[in-house]
């Protein structure tokens, strides 16, 4: 079987000093935070500077109401104020183009992200933007592989902005590790697609997020899971 050159060994173990050296980081900037693995971790890793500003976008996703729950549980318990921004008419009116209704409605959903969040930061005078991708991302969406990544990042280069993406080459099990040693509350975290109160446990961000864990050392008990169909 071929492999696409743009996934090919994307996938590697953590460069720890580097992250290390990042918690500490005193350059203001803004976080695009979802709930999930890879968000809660990068805000955690920061939230110590107080120099964050967690940003939730909702675009129509099935997920939102769950999600922004979720953000404000985590920052609120670190003292930080997330910002909510709503982009759901303009999600549902780009779902309603197709014949069925999707969990996400928005294709190239990060592309459109990133550029939110590009005038968000501009407005607050913030020149650092982060965004929590990882290499599991990357093997199924193509704006959250690193060709992508870097092409976009080159644009915003030239509006003075940084987009920094400190999770690209790390698995979702090296990010989990790297967070365990952070204490981060992974219970209070969510990724489920359906939006439902308790993760269901069998969409493909449950079941990506399950064996993560699985290959952490945790279990489905410690992070929350309700798999009855």
């Amino acid at each position: 079987m071929k492999t696409d050159p743009n996934s090919a060994e994307i996938i590697r173990q953590p460069n720890i000093t580097s992250l290390e050296a990042d918690a500490t980081m005193t350059t203001p900037c803004v976080l695009l935070m979802s709930g999930g693995v890879e968000s809660s971790m990068l805000f955690f890793e920061s939230a110590q500077s107080k120099q964050i500003v967690p940003i939730f976008l909702d675009y129509g996703q099935r997920a939102a109401a769950q999600e922004w729950r979720t953000v404000q549980n985590l920052t609120m318990g670190a003292e930080i104020t997330a910002q909510r921004y709503d982009l759901s008419t303009f999600g549902n009116a780009v779902g309603a183009l197709r014949a069925e209704r999707y969990h996400v409605p928005l294709p190239h959903r990060n592309f459109v992200a990133i550029a939110a969040v590009a005038a968000i930061a501009s407005n607050l005078k913030i020149n650092v933007i982060r965004i929590g991708l990882s290499a599991d991302d990357a093997q199924v969406d193509n704006c959250s592989r690193p060709a992508f990544q870097n092409a976009i990042g080159q644009t915003l280069n030239s509006l003075g902005l940084q987009l920094d993406t400190p999770l690209i080459h790390m698995s979702k099990t090296a990010i989990i590790e790297h967070g365990n040693r952070l204490n981060v509350p992974w219970q209070r975290t969510y990724s489920c697609l359906l939006g439902r109160s308790r993760h269901c446990g069998f969409c493909p961000q449950c079941q990506k997020r399950r064996t993560a864990f699985a290959e952490a050392g945790a279990s489905d008990q410690d992070v929350g899971y309700n798999l009855k169909p």
